[in-house]
């Protein structure tokens, strides 16, 4: 009886860490908006996020992109942002932002209807203006990823790129096609937006720690009590 109320010890204290493994990040949230100096940093995890700008935003974009929050997976090591692009049909807005701390793939979830965006990560910045803006300088594209509403809110993953620090990301986030000529149905106000850590800068987190020690002590506990019936059999 004494094993089996440490094996549910046990189990309860697993569901429990894993539910703890996942970390908010409080100061995550803000609003940028197109021609804002505003400058938005804030750190999750063992990323850092920062020079967030909002550019061409045309076909009546509202030229804003709300940042909702952001969670850190301490089991996994990836920092999920929650973005809102505030569009409405046909229209079409970029941003773009820096990521410090060391990533190596990227993955995207888009929400809402007849919505599309395509994600370019580079190791270098990205142009604003002439003939190459927006695109990764040469030899600098580290992976790109394109995700859809009609595919809504399944994770479409990047390859996997050398850890890079920091990562230079170009969104284009669009409803209808182009953002110009759509259904005038679409709207996209969810965009999630993953970043997996290097596993090299994973820090084990107590709770990970107290896991195992725990499962070391379950362990010892079963084997006292396979000793003590082996010994009450022999006598």
């Amino acid at each position: 009886m004494k094993q089996l109320l440490v094996v549910l010890t046990f189990a309860l204290f697993s569901v429990t860490a894993a539910h703890a493994s996942l970390i908010s990040c409080p100061a995550a949230t803000g609003t940028i908006s197109l021609g804002d100096p505003t400058v938005l940093t804030f750190t999750c995890g063992s990323l850092t996020f920062g020079n967030f700008s909002v550019a061409s935003a045309s076909g009546g974009g509202a030229g804003t992109v709300d940042i909702n929050g952001a969670v850190y997976d301490s089991v996994s090591g990836t920092v999920s942002l929650n973005l809102d692009p505030n569009l409405g049909s046909s229209s079409d807005e970029s941003l773009m932002f820096e990521v410090w701390g060391g990533v190596s793939q990227l993955d995207l979830a888009v929400g809402g209807t007849d919505a599309t965006v395509t994600e370019t990560a580079c190791s270098s910045a990205i142009p604003t203006s002439g003939p190459v803006a927006d695109i990764c300088p040469t030899g600098t594209l580290l992976g790109s990823v394109s995700d859809a509403s009609s595919n809504p809110l399944a994770e479409v993953f990047s390859g996997n790129f050398a850890n890079t620090s920091p990562i230079y990301i170009f969104k284009d986030i669009e409803t209808g096609n182009g953002g110009t000529s759509g259904t005038g149905t679409g709207q996209l106000s969810e965009l999630d937006q993953s970043f997996e850590i290097n596993p090299s800068v994973v820090v084990p987190e107590p709770v990970s720690v107290l896991l195992l020690g725990s499962g070391l002590l379950s362990l010892g506990f079963l084997r006292r009590g396979a000793r003590k019936t082996s010994r009450s059999v022999q006598k």
